[in-house]
């Protein structure tokens, strides 16, 4: 069966096409997946109105993650009364969020409340931990959880049958109009061999469509995540070229740039798409990701 299921655009940096929500109506509401950051409180509204909903509707958020551009506001809908379902380690940050904020506060200072708006705790009763492969039923609608740890050790796709998997970040970020696939290589737990392993266990499960948090919902489940797992072993073998030279971060953020840059092209992929692109998954965090990840892991002793 194929599952009716709503993009929300919440027009993030009043940029379409940047950040999703996905809303799936059930016979006692709906749920969404992904809640979307503070600061797109009343995009998420007006999408829901669109749909003749109100947050009054809503009985569950499922989470990917809980980076602030995936969760940030599910505190908010938790104090409406949605529960919200989240990975065992994302828990206890959902719970008490002061650490998160602070680490997200060294990253962006005086622009966290313009980019992310306020990251409010979840109330203890709304809170769902989810372990890998539990499955969720509210109403006629069933969600099963896949922990795919990768981007963040505390990463969960959530499909529906074999029809559709919503990845998070797992699966990429990737523009509609475009079968370009760019990675999310953001610190603190960037993990490529993880990565390709949750992709290959993504990829057993044989689902029809892919629809990921950036951005959209798209028909070619099994290539795009082919699409993925392409790119993560290009970045592998990318930084067995250019890590022995121990450049430092800022040389390595320019040649992040300049490599992904130059795939998008190659890709077809416009100036003002690519901008998109940027807002989405911006390159700048890319380079700390990749030499901690480096350093950590794939340093040679």
């Amino acid at each position: 069966m194929t599952r009716v299921v709503h993009t929300l655009d919440l027009n993030f940096l009043n940029r379409q096409e940047a950040i999703a929500a996905y809303l799936i109506p059930h016979s006692e509401g709906a749920v969404l997946v992904e809640s979307g950051p503070g600061s797109t409180i009343e995009a998420l509204k007006a999408g829901l109105a669109e749909h003749g909903l109100t947050v009054d509707d809503l009985t569950h958020v499922f989470l990917s993650h809980i980076h602030l551009d995936h969760a940030g506001a599910a505190g908010w809908l938790a104090q409406q009364g949605v529960k919200v379902c989240v990975h065992p380690v994302g828990a206890p940050h959902m719970l008490n969020p002061e650490k998160l904020i602070a680490s997200a506060t060294r990253i962006y200072q005086d622009k966290m409340d313009f980019l992310w708006g306020k990251f409010l705790a979840v109330p203890k009763e709304q809170l769902i931990v989810v372990e890998d492969g539990q499955k969720i039923t509210v109403g006629d609608l069933t969600l099963t959880s896949i922990h795919t740890p990768g981007h963040a050790e505390h990463h969960i796709s959530w499909g529906i049958e074999n029809d559709i998997v919503f990845t998070g970040d797992i699966g990429g970020v990737r523009i509609p109009g475009y079968d370009y696939v760019r990675l999310p290589l953001v610190p603190p737990e960037l993990h490529l061999e993880k990565w390709h392993a949750s992709l290959e266990k993504l990829l057993t499960l044989h689902f029809k469509r892919v629809a990921p948090t950036h951005f959209g919902i798209f028909d070619d489940a099994e290539k795009h995540l082919h699409a993925a797992m392409l790119a993560v072993d290009e970045t592998s073998a990318w930084l067995d070229e250019v890590m022995p030279a121990d450049p430092t971060i800022e040389e390595l953020g320019e040649k992040v740039v300049v490599w992904m840059f130059e795939q998008a092209r190659a890709k077809g992929v416009n100036e003002e798409t690519l901008q998109v692109y940027e807002i989405a998954n911006p390159l700048h965090m890319s380079a700390t990701g990749l030499s901690r990840y480096w350093r950590k892991f794939r340093q040679p002793k």
